[in-house]
């Protein structure tokens, strides 16, 4: 009785995913910037209080990727938190916070920003200050240049150089300033393609993106996805259910072009195929950017999107599962688009 005890508890722990971690990204924490990158101190303390009082264990970013990497279990309920651009609200207002939670971070800094010695951006010494309190500082390009943009004449070869560039010279001054030797690297506003992916590749680099989801043990770590956290997404509720997400497990994934035209969006379609797990696959539903709940067809395990006629800019579909065990959990999976004009002229920040 006791052998059939056990192999049900085995049987049970294995509907839960046991190798699913959450990845936060913060820009500014203030009250001062702008609300579509900013988060208030306020609330990033509420929101560390949720991890703290609801089980979550922060772990370090590489300390999450090295885990899942080697098909090992992660601690349950595993986040990690993320800043991007180095502001120096991070060290005014987020650290102290950081501090008293006693709580690991990683701050992806574009270098030139730093030399330049730019408004609000964080100083070297200041960096170190954050590097002696459980900060991590990794690669976030030289100059945060749109990536996927081509310049005036510049030839794929010209363009595959400069970006190129781009990492290694951020990386070489991140190795002077601060003894960074990490590989990990996030990609500016969350921009990129396949031909930016094999360049990260080439140079041994882990890819960190903006689209919403979790991380599992099916991660493919040249698009790994961040919970975006500014004060349009950052309310208790969604925080809740971003924190508390399971990735859901795909596998031979079509997105078609990652860069369209306007009018041409809505002849191509977004496919993948889902892997079992602990979710209802009968009441998965697909989100645009804006909201917009998208028809899609479920053939056994394969899915079928036809994408919306979106305007410019960058576009997202977010297709999420309810747990079969756990109320209020969902499965996760995000794919990020790229939009430029009609006359092929890119979108505005």
């Amino acid at each position: 009785m006791k052998k059939i005890f056990i192999a049900f508890l085995l049987f049970t722990l294995s509907l839960f995913a046991r190798g699913d971690a959450v990845i936060l990204v913060y820009h500014h924490v203030s009250t001062t910037t702008p609300l579509s990158t900013s988060v208030t101190p306020s609330t990033f303390k509420k929101h560390l209080d949720y991890l703290k009082n609801n089980g979550f264990t922060v772990l370090p970013l590489r300390t999450i990727l090295n885990t899942l990497k080697q098909k090992k279990d992660l601690a349950p309920k595993s986040i990690a938190i993320t800043f991007d651009d180095a502001y120096n609200s991070i060290l005014h207002n987020a650290l102290p916070l950081l501090k008293e939670k006693g709580y690991a971070f990683t701050v992806f800094v574009n270098t030139q920003s730093i030399n330049a010695s730019y408004k609000n951006i964080l100083t070297w010494d200041e960096l170190k200050v954050l590097q002696n309190h459980k900060g991590t500082i990794a690669n976030h390009t030289s100059t945060h240049p749109h990536m996927v943009r081509y310049l005036k004449d510049e030839s794929t070869k010209e363009w595959e150089s400069r970006i190129t560039l781009e990492i290694t010279k951020a990386q070489k001054i991140l190795k002077e300033k601060l003894g960074v030797s990490n590989k990990m690297f996030a990609y500016p506003y969350g921009e990129y393609n396949e031909d930016i992916k094999h360049i990260l590749q080439n140079l041994g680099y882990a890819g960190f993106a903006q689209q919403s989801g979790a991380i599992g043990q099916t991660l493919n770590t040249l698009e790994i996805p961040r919970f975006p956290m500014a004060t349009n997404y950052s309310n208790m509720k969604r925080f809740a259910t971003s924190v508390n997400s399971k990735q859901l497990p795909v596998k031979n994934v079509n997105i078609g072009p990652k860069i369209l035209l306007q009018k041409e969006t809505n002849k191509y379609f977004f496919s993948y195929e889902l892997i079992e797990g602990n979710y209802m696959k009968e009441q998965l539903a697909c989100y645009s950017s804006s909201g917009e709940k998208l028809l899609l067809s479920l053939n056994d395990m394969k899915v079928k999107i036809k994408l919306p006629l979106w305007s410019a800019g960058r576009k997202k579909i977010n297709c999420t599962a309810p747990s079969k065990t756990q109320k209020g959990v969902f499965y996760w999976y995000s794919q990020l688009w790229l939009v430029k004009h009609n006359d092929g002229t890119w979108y505005k920040e």
